[in-house]
């Protein structure tokens, strides 16, 4: 729905389009993107349209580049971002669709805007704070960056779907589509469909005291509290997975907080020396101020935080803000 409003949009401005689709996963579920009555109403909102359509077909490519590392993160005891991966190799695919094509530009239905600074293209927020998509987006190349635009950045979503009915998209009433895609029914399912076996281990406290035992260390989320499957006088959380002992460790609430998180393949456009940036560690989590930051190599930072975070979770990504544009992000390493 969001990018057949987008193309609306550009339409009644008078532009040129076409319209591509990217097939990533093979999945037949209706909440995935990817699935064939997916892939069979973007064909059919195309010709609603009166547009040419395109199918892109990258399945082995996100087989590999974005599924692979993911059951590998989570074996390896971090929450993964799959669409932090996926963004850039996606809109890469669409650029060269439209180099193909002889078009100078692509247009998405993210909720993000683009915003220059001395020449150079950067994502930042988009104008609906429940729907900003910038934070999934900070790994594109400004290369790529440089060829893509925003319809939407500036429209809440209520906004777009109101627009799209009374415009009489087919399309208009489609529910959200499933976050991850390849992953309709969680990650857990999608691990043990992909081959991952329970492996029992030891649920410790954080001095190494045994709790209680689980089926494999990457079941569990750092911060969750429920289905631990383990009895105490206080509420006990997950605070850490270490793989390499298959060991789950819990702790109280507050051993969830944090005031510094080191980062990881970390890309710098403008990070200085941490003065005015704020810094969003999990999708859907609000930014916290950053006071400093220690450069510990070319591609690690140690940043620390103006507020406590509670429940930083390897492998999700740091992005970091000033103002309310992207302006560099990283992975978040294990501080162990």
């Amino acid at each position: 729905m969001d990018s057949a409003f987008a193309a609306l949009k550009l339409i009644e401005e008078g532009r040129t389009l076409e319209t591509a689709t990217v097939r990533l996963w093979p999945g037949g579920d209706r909440r995935s993107c990817c699935s064939p009555g997916a892939l069979q109403r973007a064909r059919q909102t195309a010709e609603w349209l009166g547009l040419p359509h395109h199918f892109v077909d990258r399945e082995a490519e996100f087989k590999a580049d974005v599924v692979e590392p993911f059951v590998a993160a989570y074996l390896g005891g971090e929450t993964p971002n799959p669409c932090v991966r996926c963004n850039p190799r996606r809109l890469a695919a669409l650029v060269g669709v439209a180099d193909g094509l002889g078009l100078a530009r692509v247009a998405t239905g993210h909720y993000a805007r683009l915003v220059w600074r001395d020449g150079e293209p950067f994502v930042a927020r988009g104008a609906d704070p429940a729907k900003d998509q910038s934070y999934m987006l900070w790994a594109v190349a400004p290369e790529v960056l440089a060829r893509l635009e925003f319809p939407l950045g500036e429209t809440t979503k209520r906004e777009t779907r109101a627009a799209a009915e009374a415009a009489g998209l087919p399309v208009a009433a489609e529910p959200e589509s499933q976050e991850v895609c390849f992953a309709v029914d969680g990650y857990q399912r999608f691990l043990e469909l992909s081959g991952v076996r329970p492996q029992a281990g030891a649920i410790v406290a954080r001095d190494g005291a045994a709790l209680g035992t689980h089926r494999g260390q990457w079941r569990y989320t750092i911060g969750q509290r429920r289905g631990l499957g383990v009895s105490s006088t206080q509420p006990l959380f997950v605070l850490a997975r270490r793989a390499a002992a298959n060991e789950v460790v819990v702790g109280r609430r507050d051993e969830l907080d944090v005031r510094e998180v080191t980062v990881r393949d970390l890309v710098d456009r403008g990070l200085g020396d941490g003065a005015g940036l704020h810094v969003q560690l999990r999708y859907r989590s609000p930014a916290v101020p950053v006071t400093g930051l220690e450069r510990l190599g070319a591609e690690r930072v140690l940043v620390r935080l103006g507020e406590v975070f509670a429940g930083a979770a390897p492998g999700q990504s740091a992005v970091f803000y000033r103002d309310d544009v992207v302006v560099g992000g990283g992975v978040l390493a294990d501080p162990a």
